[in-house]
């Protein structure tokens, strides 16, 4: 198998994974499988979501590889295939682009604007009038 294949449905899997994850209820019961593994009556009561949403979204995540699924008598229990891998996104989401960090890169954009216009301003070397 080329690399470049290989790349490609890896770039697919990976594309998949994340779509699975872009919604708000997946991110949540996400969260509360990092802590345990949970069963469908558990992630209900928990997260105060219908019963048929969570097992919609955990159909979804399942399908996406992240959640695997056991069967507890009649309950069927989620877990995590990959907990690093959700613990390290779920830290990045939490601690990216917090309100102070926006403030900093507004700032910045403004300074370097400034500095542009200011260059654009200022007549340049060489420059003869006449």
């Amino acid at each position: 198998m080329s690399s470049e294949r290989r790349e490609g449905s890896l770039s697919e899997n990976f594309s998949g994974i994340l779509k699975a994850m872009a919604h708000p209820v997946r991110l949540m019961i996400l969260k509360e499988l990092l802590k345990n593994p949970r069963c469908v009556n558990a992630i209900h009561e928990i997260l105060y979501v219908r019963q048929p949403n969570i097992s919609q979204h955990l159909t979804i995540l399942k399908n996406s590889g992240l959640v695997l699924a056991d069967r507890d008598g009649a309950y069927r229990c989620y877990y995590l295939r990959w907990p690093g891998f959700v613990k390290a996104v779920l830290d990045a989401l939490e601690n990216s682009w917090p309100e102070a960090d926006i403030d900093v890169v507004k700032s910045s954009f403004r300074i370097a604007l400034n500095k542009r216009l200011e260059a654009k301003r200022k007549p340049q070397k060489g420059v003869h009038d006449g």
